[in-house]
């Protein structure tokens, strides 16, 4: 009588064991992660190897919506490689919910030129004009026609912020700056 109640007690542990855990999270290749750096990236101190932190900028959602990487999630970035006017950066590793997974992307080329300050590079542009009209979209949602103009303001200033600096032949990362990067392999979590 023993033996055929320890096989139901089997069968429900083995039930609990298996329906009762979380569904396993995939993020795909092909995932865009946006990390905000936590300090300043120069290529003239920056090597091959060379470490950065950052933060995961916004949520991450898998295909059906689900978050699957909070914003805010720790991030490391890699410098791949340094040249006269070039660093290569890469999405080394993400930490979600107290785990560290190891990561692969595209490597994010920042790029210089031998002028120096902001508007040096062909970048500028895109940040700038992305920054107004974002701004300008808030504004106008906020406070109608006047706060369209006073957000596209706003927004092109913070675009101009987040824009790469060059310094004569070194290419600069400031603090708080976003680096884009897509997942070229899932992972698992």
């Amino acid at each position: 009588m023993s033996r055929t109640r320890s096989i139901p007690i089997g069968v429900i542990a083995l039930a609990v064991s298996v329906f009762g855990q979380p569904p396993e999270k995939v993020i795909p290749a092909g995932t865009i992660v946006q990390v905000r750096t936590n300090q300043t990236i120069d290529s003239r101190s920056a090597a091959p190897g060379h470490v950065f932190t950052g933060l995961v900028a916004h949520n991450v959602t898998d295909r059906t919506g689900r978050v699957v990487i909070a914003g805010g999630a720790p991030a490391e970035l890699v410098v791949r490689n340094v040249s006269k006017h070039k660093m290569f950066l890469d999405l080394q590793a993400i930490t979600i919910e107290g785990q560290r997974y190891h990561v692969l992307s595209d490597t994010a080329t920042v790029e210089g030129t031998n002028k120096s300050g902001l508007g040096a590079n062909k970048r500028t542009a895109k940040f700038v004009g992305g920054g107004a009209l974002g701004g300008s979209v808030i504004g106008a949602i906020a406070g109608g026609g006047a706060g369209a103009a006073i957000g596209a303001i706003a927004g092109g200033a913070g675009g101009a912020t987040a824009q790469v600096l060059t310094k004569g032949k070194s290419v600069q990362v400031p603090n708080e700056s976003l680096v884009t990067f897509r997942l070229t392999h899932p992972f698992h979590i």
